[in-house]
């Protein structure tokens, strides 16, 4: 595999799960203005089913955001308000210390005996000093790392490289939807565990790991400009070029887009067949990343018989 294609895998592995920008690290923002309309000139996209006695709404989300963005639109505050019930991808809001320690000790911890970096391409080692130098750390300070899994240092410093730019995880959109759920008494849902999600990156083998973490170095250096255009399609509702890159992410790896992308939207999709054939008003949070393109949530439904509308 090139670098080139790993660093397409990259864009795409830090832009779907949501563990990545709310489990691993985060602020201590309060927005007091969540309820705010939104600007003239973001209208995420919302989408809605519905039966004789069951409506759901499907809203594509970002999981770390600009912190005084207001995006909330009339009509995500009126689907959001009729709702009873409220998911979202997993579990992360009300994820203790207690609870993800022993999931990042058993996924995210180096058990080589040696530290990651001393297996980096000559190239790779470079953008991983050029990443640290950018974020106002020293060459040595690589050592501080040396105890976690390759994936988790690029989770940590694009973690890192996002605040940097303003981006907050305490500001992104599912975080805030649940705090709000929460406090309206809303049942609270999620549709897959913390576990599963990390899973996904601790189940890469080790030529995997590196490839991934030089391609996000890489990323980090020399794209710095790619949260502005994945921000800017999701304010746009712009889900088909989203989408469009998320699948030229995955180029020439069937195996990954699976695990992280077309796996998940097939088994959400058969949990809300089950919750169709219930009753209530249940409004769902997940990735914008999940919505759009051929194997997406909505095309999995409608394979299942239901008529999906776009707001």
């Amino acid at each position: 595999m090139n670098l080139l294609t790993s660093l397409k895998r990259a864009t795409a592995q830090f832009l779907i799960p949501v563990f990545v920008v709310t489990s691993i690290g985060g602020s201590s923002l309060v927005l007091n203005s969540s309820r705010a309309i939104a600007e003239d000139h973001v209208n995420p996209a919302i989408w809605k089913l519905s039966d004789e006695d069951s409506e759901i709404w499907l809203f594509g989300t970002v999981h770390a955001l600009e912190k005084n963005l207001r995006w909330r639109t009339d009509k995500i505050n009126r689907a959001f308000d009729a709702a009873t019930t409220f998911y979202t991808e997993a579990p992360t809001n009300d994820a203790t210390p207690e609870i993800m320690a022993p999931i990042v000790q058993k996924y995210g911890v180096n058990h080589s005996g040696k530290p990651f970096y001393e297996d980096l391409s000559p190239e790779g080692r470079d953008y991983f000093v050029k990443a640290l130098e950018s974020l106002g750390l020293p060459e040595n300070s690589m050592v501080n790392f040396a105890p976690m899994r390759p994936w988790l240092v690029a989770v940590t410093l694009v973690l890192e490289q996002m605040k940097a730019q303003g981006i907050d995880p305490e500001a992104g959109v599912d975080k805030v939807l649940w705090d709000a759920a929460k406090a309206d008494g809303k049942r609270l849902g999620y549709l897959e565990s913390i576990d599963l999600q990390l899973s996904i990156f601790g189940n890469l083998s080790p030529q995997e790991d590196i490839e991934l973490f030089e391609a996000t170095m890489q990323q980090m250096v020399e794209d710095t400009n790619l949260q502005d255009q994945i921000f800017s399609y999701w304010k746009d509702g712009d889900i088909e070029d989203l989408a469009q890159l998320m699948n030229a992410a995955f180029e020439d790896d069937d195996k990954m887009k699976a695990a992280l992308l077309t796996d998940r939207n097939l088994n959400w999709a058969y949990q809300i067949h089950k919750m169709m054939r219930g009753s209530g008003k249940i409004f769902i949070a997940v990735g914008a990343g999940h919505l759009g393109g051929e194997q997406s949530v909505q095309h999995y439904l409608k394979q299942l018989g239901y008529e999906v509308e776009r707001l």
